[in-house]
């Protein structure tokens, strides 16, 4: 049996004065060593810009690849000629045609600050460790094929790694996931976006990260929604993981820190917040909590809000993070909205309906910022960070996926079944199926309450919804079958017909049903019950030549009763 995986950091100095980090260990039964390098742009295949700290990362990284039997050795890429042709390399020309697009010089218009970081973040971290030293003109369809080989390559391993127990960091001690299909084919895509415009400059000839052998397969998502009692339930878990302004802990024997960290506590205020009013380490805040059986992190005030928001206003994550408390006008609860004044889209800048019970909800929660303290003026966010800043998106996506979990397991101990995978944008959807039939189907307003310029989204909806709303597609075709047997549908399968029994998930209201709405129904009419008048004496002559072609392809009773014999 092999020897664990095991390793050491040897620190060198290079000839041009920078250190060099030889990294050694075991590896399937023998002595691997690893050079990272200090110097920026090495030409090695290291990357460059190594210190010690991310060389020890690398090195668990690697040794955790080791474990998983998914590692393998570095290979040196050739370095690339020298630029002596005029052609800037892809290093230099990347940089000014990220600045080019920041400033608004190429495109329709300058990108956003969202934009700008995203393309920086394809640009640094996938794009130039592999074409930074390659000239324009070397970059040809080869390398590129070289390119969407290497990242499909890293994305398996990866995979490998995590499914073999891997606990993979990066320099910040952030976990390392794996790109999604369609993260690379949005690298690539970038890619051939700054290959475009080298074209356009005269600098090559052809944009050889365009064609189909660049293509890569993503499949499609399966998007859902949830169901109205779905929703119920997952508002009322937020309003559970909500602790209560006032909510004092239990009487007992409280020194005068714990006292003071409980009163804060009970004004809505989180543990990071009441260390830095007291002057005291978090932990010992967090300590203080847990002794008194108060559980630190469910006390954010604004759970509540942000669910009803997403799920009855059907806003983008992103924009109700920018949502500022003067964009909301709740003075008039029949006729109150909030304002969407920016969004990814020229559609996206719109007023939003509100509900009166949504309205209610946002007026509690700007009561509860003023009982905490916190600010709330007009240009304050709505659904401010801990520290009373923007909120994150991945903020937002963790107070859902909280109150998804804690939905599904109170829906699981009634018997039914969980929540399906909940995300911000899963609500999105779920506001714009309620609107959908609480509006009959009027698909303009919708779009127009959601910002969409196109009705795609809209209309895959509208099929989803059409497709659970109860129809009679199914008591139809048993009757054409019941009927062709001659039993007229008055039994089935050998005795009288019963009612169906409600599913579980049946015993749960479904699209507005608790309170008496009535369903969308089809317009198609449901086939006659009525029992069939049987041919005397075994003669066929009632059927007329049209009702005979119709049941051409039916049972071979149907065939029996056309035979004249």
């Amino acid at each position: 049996m092999a020897r664990p995986a095991t390793g050491s950091i040897t620190t060198e100095t290079a000839g041009d004065g920078t250190l060099c980090f030889r990294l050694r260990f075991r590896a399937y039964g023998k002595r691997e060593t690893v050079r990272l390098h200090e110097r920026r742009d090495c030409e090695c295949g290291c990357g460059g810009g190594w210190n010690e700290r991310t060389a020890t990362v690398e090195l668990d990284n690697i040794l955790a690849r080791v474990k998983a039997r998914v590692w393998t050795p570095p290979q040196r890429r050739p370095a690339a000629a020298p630029a002596d042709t005029g052609v800037p390399t892809f290093h230099e020309y990347s940089s000014r045609w990220l600045q080019a697009k920041i400033d608004g010089v190429l495109g329709s218009r300058p990108f956003t600050k969202n934009t700008e970081d995203y393309y920086r973040w394809l640009i640094e971290s996938h794009l130039l460790p592999f074409f930074a030293e390659y000239r324009l003109d070397q970059i040809d369809r080869d390398l590129c094929l070289a390119f969407k080989a290497h990242k499909l390559k890293e994305a398996r391993e990866l995979r490998e790694a995590i499914d073999g127990g891997a606990d993979l960091r990066n320099g910040h001690g952030q976990r390392i996931v794996p790109l999604s299909p369609g993260s690379i084919r949005k690298t690539i895509d970038a890619l051939a976006a700054i290959l475009e415009d080298a074209v356009e400059d005269g600098l090559i000839e052809h944009n050889h990260a365009r064609g189909k052998r660049m293509r890569v397969h993503v499949p499609k998502p399966k998007r859902t929604f949830l169901e109205i009692d779905e929703l119920a339930a997952l508002i009322d878990a937020a309003s559970e993981q909500e602790v209560a302004l006032g909510q004092l802990p239990a009487p007992g024997e409280l020194g005068l820190t714990a006292a003071m960290v409980a009163q804060l506590f009970a004004q809505g205020k989180q543990p990071i917040q009441i260390a830095k009013q007291l002057g005291l380490a978090k932990s010992t805040v967090t300590y203080h909590l847990r002794r008194m059986g108060l559980q630190p992190g469910r006390g954010y005030v604004g759970r509540r809000v942000v669910v009803e928001i997403l799920g009855r206003g059907g806003p983008r994550a992103s924009e109700l993070c920018d949502m500022k408390i003067g964009h909301v006008r709740v003075h008039d609860p029949n006729g109150a909205r909030f304002r969407i004044p920016d969004s990814k889209t020229e559609t996206g800048i719109r007023e939003v309906q509100m509900s009166p019970d949504l309205v209610e909800t946002v007026v509690e929660h700007l009561d509860r910022l003023r009982r905490m303290g916190a600010p709330t003026g007009p240009d304050d966010y709505l659904v401010p960070s801990l520290h009373g800043t923007r909120m994150s998106y991945e903020r937002v996506e963790r107070i859902v996926r909280d109150a998804a979990k804690l939905a599904s397991e109170k829906l699981t101990a009634r018997g039914l079944p969980p929540l399906p995978h909940t995300t911000p944008h899963t609500l999105r959807r779920t506001y714009i199926s309620i609107a959908l039939l609480a509006n009959n189907f009027d698909v303009k307003w919708v779009m127009g309450q959601v910002g969409h310029a196109d009705s795609k989204m809209t209309l895959d909806v509208y099929a989803q919804l059409e497709q659970r709303v109860d129809r009679s597609h199914g008591t139809s075709f048993d009757a054409l079958i019941r009927g062709a047997r001659g039993d007229g549908g008055e039994q089935h399968r050998g005795g009288a017909e019963e009612p169906d029994e409600p599913s579980v998930r049946d015993d749960r209201n479904r699209f507005g049903t608790a309170n008496g709405t009535k369903r969308p129904t089809s317009s198609t009419p449901t086939p006659s019950r009525r029992p069939r008048e049987e041919p005397k004496n075994g003669s066929n002559t009632g059927d007329s030549p049209m009702e005979l072609a119709r049941l051409e392809l039916a049972t071979s009773w149907v065939r029996s009763r056309r035979s004249p014999n």
